[in-house]
């Protein structure tokens, strides 16, 4: 086990831990994303009750070339949680086509399918620099910062007196991936993504914006029930990496539309009394019959909120792209 590895077992045990024993249980939906987890995840992007992929893709495939004018030649992509980039992808093939110098750092916790999206698009792209970075956010922008630095100390090597070798940065952070941060998180990461930004770099964020609350029940309670399974597979996680013996049948999936909250709630139901041994802790917890497990929150936000939260970490929206039924919407923000 590296020492990466080993820090996010320790960080899995004690989280898993302190969940099971509270008397609110919750686990941060960043653990739903293991091998499995990833692959379920782009299982539900496919369904035809998730609009939220289909609708971010298409709004990409309109603004690429509005985006494009503004990052000039040069351009160091970061993505937070890039999961397949298939996304992205639809970026870089516009980029690539406006023969841009492209280096694409993209940062997921998952190794697998990082490896795997970064072999695929060096294949679709072969003229981009692409490294993968497998950490979570915080750890991750601050590697992608420093190869930024490594990659322009190599362009300067390399360069010819007429060759302009400076570079713009622009993160991704798609997928409404924000809405999984309560406000005050949700700030922290945006100034701390504002803090290693340039003046003429760029933020481009996706939110899911609020609408008729039988479309996102729909989303996260999909017929084929995907959802379920990917939710479920949390607690197959901690069999499979802490030896618990969670059985899964005894547990429902539960997604709901927050009014108050204005949030899609993601929830793990005990059908039973039971108890649950985790071999890794050498402890017994109890769950009671209906009592919950906590695994996602999903925001959904107004454009006047996002402005406000833009404003606050101390970005200008440079642009709002909304599809037609202002379901979703593409931000870009620029330092200010």
């Amino acid at each position: 086990m590296t020492l990466q590895q080993n820090r996010e077992f320790e960080e899995f045990s004690n989280d898993v831990a302190m969940c099971l024993a509270s008397k609110n249980k919750y686990l941060s939906p960043k653990y739903l994303y293991d091998k499995v987890g990833s692959q379920l995840f782009e299982q539900i992007c496919i369904q035809p009750e998730y609009y939220l992929t289909r609708t971010e893709a298409s709004i990409l495939s309109k603004c690429a070339p509005v985006i494009s004018n503004l990052l000039g030649n040069n351009i160091h992509i970061i993505e937070l949680g890039s999961g397949s980039s298939s996304k992205t992808a639809i970026l870089l093939s516009h980029f690539s086509s406006q023969k841009k110098r492209i280096y694409y750092f993209p940062i997921d916790i998952s190794s697998t399918i990082l490896a795997e999206s970064a072999q695929r698009l060096k294949s679709q792209f072969p003229k981009a620099s692409i490294v993968g970075i497998a950490s979570d956010y915080n750890m991750g922008i601050d590697r992608a910062a420093a190869e930024c630095k490594v990659a322009e100390k190599e362009e300067e090597k390399k360069k010819n007196n007429n060759d302009d070798i400076s570079y713009t940065k622009l993160v991704l952070f798609l997928g409404s991936s924000i809405g999984n941060f309560e406000l005050i998180e949700a700030r922290s990461l945006l100034r701390s993504v504002r803090q290693r930004l340039n003046a003429s770099d760029f933020l481009l964020v996706g939110f899911d914006l609020q609408k008729d609350e039988s479309v996102l029940n729909a989303a996260y309670n999909d017929k084929a029930g995907i959802t379920a399974k990917f939710n479920l597979n949390l607690l197959a996680r901690i069999n499979r990496e802490l030896g618990g013996n969670f059985e899964l049948e005894k547990f429902e999936h539960y997604a709901f539309y927050n009014h108050d909250q204005h949030r899609m709630e993601m929830h793990l139901i005990s059908k039973i009394d039971q108890q649950l041994y985790i071999g890794a802790l050498g402890k017994t917890f109890s769950l009671k019959k209906g009592e919950s497990i906590h695994t996602e929150n999903s925001y959904k936000y107004s454009l006047n909120q996002i402005d406000a939260l833009a404003e606050d970490c101390g970005f200008g929206i440079e642009k709002n792209f909304t599809d037609k039924k202002r379901w979703f919407n593409l931000a870009l923000l620029s330092p200010s």
